[in-house]
C-alpha cells in the first residue's frame, strides 16, 4: 500500500471520530438542559411549598386568636350590654413589642379607623359563634388592629432574622392562649428550652463534687512504702533504754504496736549525701528535734502517723524527708499522667506557700522531682499547664484542690497514682470546716495509701476521722503535759480601759525598738545586723484596720494582713515583713498557724484568746526552732475566759511576773472558775477546749466525797472504776481531770466467709449498765449515730436481766449486748469508741440525777 491510500484512511478515521464526538456532545447538552429544567421545577414547588406551609401555620395562628377573641368578647358582652371600642396602642420602638388594647367606654364616632372585616375563618368555632351579639365596628377594629401590628412585626423581624419572628410571634399566641387552657402546644419548644436550662444549671452545681472511686487492691499498681533499716546500735537498745530515751526527748508518748525506736542522728536514717550535706550545712539542722527523731523512721517504715508536737518543733521536715524518698521510688509518670504521687493539705494559703518553699529547698536542682502549689486566689491557668506537663508533688488547699478535681470532667488531675497524704494542721482544717471536703478527696484515693496527720494539738473531734482514714497509726505525742514551748518568755498585762491598752501596745513596741537599736550599735563590728520581728495579733479585721491607722500615726510602719485583703496584697506584705529586718507585722488569726519566721522574737496578742489552742498557736509564732522568744498577752478587766486561760498556762512562770499584776490576774481566773461550777461560763471549745467537761468532772469528784461521808446510806456499793485519762484530747489544759466511767466489756471475733471475705464483729455487753446508761446507749438515735460513722451494721441482741439474774439453760437468751458487724476492725474499735462517748453522757445524766434526788 502506498503511503497515499494511508494518509487517506487516517483521515475518514478521524472524521469519523469527530463526527462521533459531535453527536455525543449534542446528546449531552440536551440531557444537562433537561437536567436544569428539572432541578428548577424542583426547587420552585419547594419554595412554594414552603411559603405556603408558613401562610398556612400563620393562617391557623390568626384563626386561633380570632377564636379566642370572639369568645371573650362574647363572654364580656354578656354581662356588659354597651358596646365597646379597642383602640390599638401605638408601640414604641424601643421597648419590646406586646400587643395591648385600651378599653373606651364610649360610642364610636365618625372619625374612627376605615373598617375592614377580614374573611371568614374555617374554623367551625367562628362559625357556629353568634356575630349577632358584637358589633361589626369591634369586630373589624380589631382585625384591622391585629393585622397591621403582625404585618409590621413581620416586616421588621424578617429583616433582622427570619427565626426571630418565629420566636416573637408564639410568644404573643401563648402568652393569650396559655391563659384560657385552650391549647398549650406552642409552649412545647420553650418548656423544653427551660428544662435544658435548668439541667445545665443543676450539672454545673454538680462539677464541685469530687466522685467516690471504687479500687480493686488487686488490680492497683503495687509501691513501696519501707524505706528505714534500722541501725545495729538503734536495734540493739533495750526496752529500758528505749523508754529513758523517750522520756529525754522531751517526753515522747507513743500509741500504737510495732514503733521504731528513736534516733538521735541524721546519719541513723540512711539519708543521701546530698540531702544530709544540705540538712548539715546549708540549713544548719545539728541535731534532731523530739518529733523528728521519733516521727523520721516511724513514717520512712511506711507507718500511717499521728504527729503531736508543739509549735516551731520541724514537723515540716518530718514528713518532707519521707515523702521525697517515697517519691523517688516510684516509677516515673508515664506520657499523658498528671500525676500527682504526693498530697500535702494545708488549711490557708500562707501555709501551703511556706510549705512549697521548703519542698523546693529539698527538691533543689533535681529533674525528677518537681512540685506545684495550688491554692486560691492564684492564677488557676499557670496551675493548669503546670499540671499538664505532669507533677509529683502537689501543695494545695482542700478547696482548690477539689477545683482541680472537678475541671474538664475530673479528666485533669487523677488521684489514681497517690501513694502518700500529707494532712498539716489537720485540726485547723477540720475547725475551718473543710471536713467534708477532705472526706471526698480521701474517698477519690487509693485506700493502701500511706498517711500522715501533723498539728500541735489533737482534739476529740478528729480521733474518729483518724481511725477512718489511717490505717493501724502510731500516735506519737511530743511533751503532752505542757504544750506551750519552753523557750518562749510569757508574760501579760492587765488593763483598766482599752485607751490604756492602746498605750500598753506603744510602750511595748517603743521598747522593741529601742532594744533593737541598741543591739544594733553593739553589733557594729559584726557584719550581719540583728534582726528581731515582731507579731501583733488581734481579733478581727475590723480591729487591724483601726490598730494599723493609729500606729502608722504614731510613726511605726506596719504590714498588715487579714482575710479581708486581697491575695496579692496579703503575699506582698508578708514578703515585705520577711525581708526587712526588725518589721512589724499586725494580722489576725488568720495568720496563727504554720507561719515560720525564725525572726520573730516578740508576739503581742492584743486582743484575748478564747480557747487554750488558740494560745498555743499564737505565742508559737516565736521561739522556732531553738531560738527564744517572748509572748505579752494584753488584757482588759472584763476578759476574765482569757485569765483563766492563761493562769493554767503559765502556772510555772506566774511567780517572775508583778505581784499586783498576778494577784488581778488570779482574781479574773478565779471569777471565771467560780462562773463554771455555776454554769454560767462555759470554755470555748472551738480549739479543743474541755468547757463544761471540766465542771463535770468536779462534780463527780465532789459526790464520790459525799457518798464516802454518807457511807452509802441508801445501800448500793460503790463499785470501782476504772479511771481513765483521755490522753487523745491534747487540748492541752493543763489541769489533770479524771472523768470516770464504766469500762465496756467487749470481744472482737474474725470470721471468714465461703466467699473468702472476712467479717470483724463485737458484742458489746451493755447487760450490767445503770438503767440511764443502758438507755442512752442502745437507743435508737445512738445506734444510728454508729452506723453511720463507722458504716458497720448495730443490733440489740439478748435480753435484760435483772442483777444476779441470767440465763439458765442454753435455750435461754443471752444477757443484752449490742452487735456490731463490719467489713475492718478498725471500723469495729471506731464504733466501740463512739459508744463510749455516749457511755460517759448516760453517766453524767445519772450523776445530775443522784444530784437532783439527794440520794446518796
Amino acid at each position: 500500500m502506498s503511503n497515499g491510500d494511508e494518509i487517506a484512511k487516517k483521515n475518514k478515521l478521524l472524521e469519523a471520530r469527530r463526527e462521533k464526538l459531535l453527536r455525543w456532545k449534542s446528546q449531552k447538552a440536551k440531557q444537562d438542559a433537561i437536567k436544569a429544567k428539572t432541578v428548577a421545577t424542583t426547587i420552585k414547588e419547594q419554595n412554594s411549598n414552603v411559603e405556603k406551609t408558613e401562610e398556612e401555620v400563620l393562617a391557623n395562628r390568626r384563626d386561633k386568636l380570632q377564636a379566642w377573641k370572639l369568645k371573650k368578647r362574647k363572654e364580656t358582652t354578656s354581662e356588659e350590654p354597651e358596646q365597646v371600642l379597642i383602640k390599638p396602642k401605638k408601640v414604641k420602638k424601643n421597648k419590646k413589642k406586646k400587643l395591648s388594647f385600651d378599653i373606651d367606654y364610649q360610642e364610636p364616632n365618625n372619625n374612627t379607623i376605615p373598617l375592614f372585616r377580614p374573611p371568614v375563618s374555617n374554623n367551625n368555632e367562628i362559625e357556629n359563634e353568634d356575630k349577632s351579639a358584637l358589633p361589626d365596628t369591634v369586630m373589624r377594629t380589631e382585625a384591622d388592629a391585629l393585622d397591621d401590628f403582625m404585618s409590621k412585626l413581620n416586616q421588621q423581624e424578617e429583616k433582622n432574622d427570619p427565626k426571630s419572628n418565629q420566636l416573637s410571634t408564639s410568644d404573643i399566641l401563648d402568652g393569650n392562649e396559655e391563659n384560657n387552657g385552650e391549647d398549650v402546644s406552642l409552649t412545647d419548644d420553650i418548656d423544653e428550652k427551660q428544662a435544658a436550662h435548668y439541667k445545665k444549671i443543676a450539672k454545673m452545681k454538680q462539677l464541685k463534687k469530687v466522685t467516690e472511686v471504687k479500687y480493686n487492691i488487686s488490680e492497683l499498681e503495687p509501691f513501696q512504702k519501707q524505706f528505714y533499716v534500722e541501725q545495729e546500735d538503734v536495734r540493739k537498745m533495750t526496752t529500758e533504754q528505749v523508754e529513758e530515751l523517750r522520756l529525754d526527748l522531751d517526753n515522747l508518748i507513743i500509741k500504737g504496736k510495732d514503733c521504731p525506736n528513736p534516733v538521735t542522728r541524721w546519719s541513723q536514717l540512711g539519708l543521701s549525701t546530698s540531702l544530709m550535706n544540705m540538712i548539715t550545712n546549708s540549713l544548719n539542722f545539728k541535731q534532731l528535734t523530739p518529733i523528728q527523731s521519733q516521727a523520721l523512721p516511724a513514717i520512712m517504715s511506711g507507718r500511717d502517723v499521728i504527729g503531736i508536737s508543739k509549735t516551731g518543733s520541724g514537723k515540716t521536715i518530718s514528713y518532707l524527708l519521707p515523702l521525697i524518698r517515697h517519691i523517688k521510688a516510684q516509677r516515673n509518670l508515664a506520657p499523658g499522667e498528671t500525676g500527682p504521687l504526693g498530697l500535702i493539705l494545708a488549711p490557708t494559703r500562707e501555709l501551703a506557700q511556706q510549705i512549697y518553699e521548703e519542698t523546693i529547698k529539698f527538691i533543689g536542682k533535681d529533674k525528677d522531682l518537681s512540685c506545684v502549689c495550688c491554692t486560691g486566689g492564684s492564677e488557676l491557668k499557670e496551675q493548669i499547664r503546670i499540671l499538664k506537663r505532669g507533677v509529683k508533688i502537689l501543695v494545695a488547699t482542700p478547696g482548690r484542690f477539689i477545683d482541680l478535681l472537678t475541671l474538664n470532667m475530673g479528666k485533669l488531675v487523677n488521684t489514681r497514682r497517690v501513694t502518700f497524704v500529707v494532712i498539716d494542721e489537720a485540726d485547723r482544717l477540720f475547725d475551718m470546716g473543710f471536713e467534708p471536703q477532705i472526706t471526698q478527696i480521701m474517698k477519690s484515693i487509693r485506700p493502701d495509701k500511706q498517711c500522715v496527720l501533723f498539728s500541735a494539738t489533737f482534739p476529740n473531734k478528729l480521733r474518729s476521722f483518724a481511725v477512718r482514714v489511717l490505717h493501724k497509726p502510731l500516735s506519737i505525742t511530743v511533751n503532752s503535759s505542757n504544750m506551750v514551748n519552753e523557750n518562749i518568755e510569757q508574760s501579760f498585762v492587765v488593763c483598766d480601759s482599752s485607751t490604756e491598752k492602746f498605750g500598753v501596745l506603744l510602750s511595748i513596741l517603743s521598747n522593741q525598738t529601742n532594744n533593737v537599736t541598741s543591739n544594733a550599735q553593739n553589733d557594729e563590728s559584726t557584719d550581719e545586723q540583728s534582726d528581731e520581728k515582731t507579731i501583733i495579733f488581734v481579733a478581727s479585721q475590723q480591729i487591724c484596720d483601726f490598730v494599723e491607722k493609729q500606729l502608722v500615726r504614731n510613726g511605726f510602719e506596719i504590714f498588715s494582713i487579714h482575710a479581708g485583703k486581697q491575695y496579692q496584697e496579703r503575699i506582698s506584705n508578708l514578703e515585705s515583713f520577711k525581708k526587712i529586718k526588725n518589721s512589724i507585722l499586725l494580722c489576725t488569726e488568720v495568720m496563727s498557724r504554720g507561719l515560720n519566721v525564725p525572726e520573730v522574737s516578740l508576739v503581742i496578742i492584743y486582743n484575748a484568746i478564747k480557747t487554750f489552742a488558740q494560745y498555743v498557736h499564737t505565742t508559737g509564732r516565736t521561739a522556732r526552732g531553738v531560738n527564744h522568744g517572748k509572748a505579752i498577752s494584753i488584757l482588759e478587766p472584763d476578759e476574765i475566759a482569757a485569765a483563766y486561760i492563761l493562769t493554767k498556762a503559765m502556772h510555772k512562770q506566774l511567780d517572775t511576773q508583778p505581784i499586783q499584776q498576778v494577784t488581778k490576774l488570779r482574781a479574773m481566773s478565779k471569777e471565771f472558775e467560780d462562773g463554771m461550777k455555776n454554769g454560767k461560763y462555759m470554755l470555748s471549745t472551738g480549739f479543743g477546749g474541755k468547757g463544761l467537761d471540766n465542771l463535770d468532772s468536779k462534780r463527780e469528784q465532789k459526790e464520790l466525797k459525799e457518798r464516802k461521808q454518807y457511807e452509802n446510806v441508801s445501800g448500793e456499793n460503790v463499785t470501782k472504776k476504772e479511771q481513765i485519762k483521755d490522753v487523745d484530747n491534747n487540748t492541752n489544759d493543763a489541769s489533770d481531770e479524771e472523768i470516770i466511767i464504766p469500762k465496756l466489756e467487749y470481744t472482737i471475733i474474725k470470721e471468714e466467709n465461703p466467699d473468702g471475705s472476712i467479717i470483724y464483729s463485737a458484742n458489746v455487753n451493755i447487760n450490767d449498765l445503770p438503767q440511764l446508761v443502758r438507755w442512752e446507749t442502745s437507743k435508737n438515735t445512738t445506734l444510728s449515730f454508729v452506723k453511720n460513722e463507722t458504716g458497720c451494721s448495730i443490733t440489740n441482741k439478748g435480753r435484760y436481766y435483772p442483777p444476779g439474774q441470767g440465763p439458765v439453760t442454753e435455750k435461754d437468751p443471752p444477757k443484752l449486748y449490742l452487735l456490731i458487724e463490719g467489713k475492718e476492725e478498725k471500723d469495729i474499735i471506731l464504733g466501740i469508741n463512739l459508744l463510749e462517748e455516749k457511755l460517759k453522757e448516760g453517766m453524767k445524766k445519772v450523776e445530775y440525777q443522784t444530784i437532783k434526788s439527794h440520794k446518796f
